[in-house]
């Protein structure tokens, strides 16, 4: 036994050794200095163990141990383990704190597009984005901004839980996740999607783009823009669009004067009173010089906008949209709040996937034969079981509906659109052309309906589209060829003892042991 007890001691050094490395690596900040996991604790009782056997063998002093020339080979030879374990850590930290990256996937995923780089490079001051996402997400929001981080150092970002901190997300009016608010100055948008083509056309916009005016008619019972509160107020809507980097003012049609000239887009609403048709005669001049109208109808109110409508480009039902609808305890029963799962094909809505909510709409559709350089598209549809009643008095009178008519429309049926005119079409110049969008329903933009469903999005999105603020930087996917693996956590601990702790260990010991097994020939 005498013989083995040198190498107990040596192996109980190293059991003690890796025990506190590991105790120390692993334990959180509010543990104590001694709690010890299963890891440690074992290591350091068979460490301690080791070195009682070695001193209770009989087998010398220590400073005996200490003195023998295969001692000072073994010391040496840890001296030298330290020495490269000490210059590894170094040039980690070299290497932490002047990173440099090389993109060696075969697409050039862990890199930026150089479209994205021509954006950062035009950066004139900082740019914060902060990122409101759940847990899930945080991990993935981390890598993408260490790559815009490794590239520039004038965007910052700031990772937000909004079940953390829901004060900064009201204050932002952050309404769902994953959503990037991007700042810059007293500018602001926000994105829906956590992708570089998103993320560099929020910056673009924030960097070069003038703010622009969104102008809404008021003056006839519309619903209010300044209205927050009221369900029939346009108050949220008119903040999402504040915080798309859009200023909203009312307007008054009925005083002189044309439409100001920094109007980017003019929204007619329907109100309790009709519009007049020297204020609707503005609105023709104004598209007449290659502006931009968003109109939303309802039912059987205000003829003279829904012939303005016509007018633009779309072609208006005189009719009322119905939906079955399945209540609990109820079963099927008609109803007129129409669920849009179709949009069309059409730059203003092409990144909508979710249901948006029509509450009593009328039908609007594009005309069976435009005019020659007219282009109309349907945007919203509601679903197969929905129809347009063209009975309207039957409906709201007597509450019945029945699908008989020649002239009643089958579902799928178009509750909007949007186009490009000439402004020929409207008795202006041939080189001039301007945007138009126009719903059935006004109410989908309210107070009331804004946040349900996706209602918000498809109305700042239509806003974007006339507005000329629809995506200006293309950046196609890249693939991932199998170049990267996500652990969970129990994963990523199995890994990192196998790696760190028991496989450095048992080398260490092997070669303790073969070095003993040398020295005692």
């Amino acid at each position: 036994m005498g013989s083995r007890a040198p190498i107990l001691g040596i192996a109980g050094l190293v059991f003690l050794a890796f025990g506190l490395i590991e105790n120390w690596m692993t334990r959180l900040p509010q543990q104590g200095l001694f709690s010890f996991g299963w890891f440690s604790a074992l290591h350091v009782a068979a460490g301690l163990v080791c070195v009682i056997w070695y001193f209770a063998s009989g087998s010398g002093s220590l400073t005996e141990f200490l003195r023998r020339r295969s001692t000072r080979y073994g010391t040496n030879a840890v001296v030298y383990s330290i020495v490269f374990v000490v210059v590894v850590v170094m040039l980690n930290f070299i290497g932490t704190r002047y990173s440099k990256r090389w993109d060696l996937s075969a697409a050039g995923v862990n890199s930026l597009t150089d479209a994205t780089r021509q954006v950062l490079d035009k950066l004139d001051t900082e740019v914060q984005i902060l990122a409101f996402v759940g847990p899930q997400d945080k991990a993935f929001v981390r890598e993408v901004s260490e790559i815009y981080g490794n590239y520039t150092t004038k965007v910052k970002w700031q990772i937000v839980d909004p079940q953390i901190s829901p004060e900064l997300a009201q204050k932002e009016l952050i309404a769902s996740i994953p959503t990037l608010k991007i700042k810059q100055a007293d500018r602001s948008t926000t994105v829906g999607k956590i992708d570089e083509e998103s993320i560099t056309n929020g910056i673009h916009k924030v960097a070069t783009t003038k703010q622009k005016t969104i102008y809404f008619v008021q003056g006839h019972g519309e619903p209010d823009v300044a209205q927050k509160q009221a369900p029939s107020g346009l108050g949220l809507f008119a903040d999402t669009l504040t915080n798309q980097n859009y200023e909203v003012k009312p307007l008054i049609t009925t005083d002189a004067g044309p439409i100001p000239d920094d109007a980017a887009v003019v929204v007619l609403s329907t109100g309790d009173r009709s519009h007049f048709p020297a204020e609707l005669a503005k609105v023709k001049d104004f598209a007449k010089k290659g502006g931009s109208v968003l109109v939303l109808l309802e039912p059987q109110r205000d003829p003279e906008l829904a012939l303005l409508a016509g007018e633009l480009g779309a072609k208006v039902g005189d009719d009322v949209i119905l939906d079955q609808q399945v209540r609990l305890f109820e079963g099927v029963s008609l109803g007129m709040d129409a669920i849009v799962t179709q949009y069309g094909e059409h730059p203003s809505v092409k990144a909508m996937t979710e249901r948006t909510l029509f509450s009593v709409s009328r039908s609007v559709g594009a005309p069976d034969k435009p005019p020659a350089g007219v282009s109309v598209t349907p945007l919203a549809l509601t679903s197969p079981t929905s129809w347009a009643e063209t009975d309207v008095t039957r409906v709201f009178s007597q509450g019945e509906a029945e699908m008989k008519s020649a002239e009643d429309i089958a579902g799928p049926v178009s509750v909007g659109v949007a186009g490009t005119d000439k402004a020929s079409a409207l008795g202006g110049a041939d080189d001039k052309s301007f945007k138009f969008a126009v719903f059935g329903d006004t109410s989908f933009l309210t107070n009331q309906y804004l946040r349900q469903l996706y209602n918000d999005a498809l109305g700042q999105s239509v806003i974007g589209w006339l507005a000329g603020d629809e995506e200006l930087i293309s950046i196609a996917p890249r693939v991932v060829r199998a170049s990267r693996a996500f652990l969970g956590e129990q994963q990523a601990r199995t890994v990192f003892y196998l790696s760190v702790l028991v496989l450095p260990e048992l080398i260490l010991l092997a070669g303790i042991a073969v070095w003993w097994r040398r020295s005692s020939l």
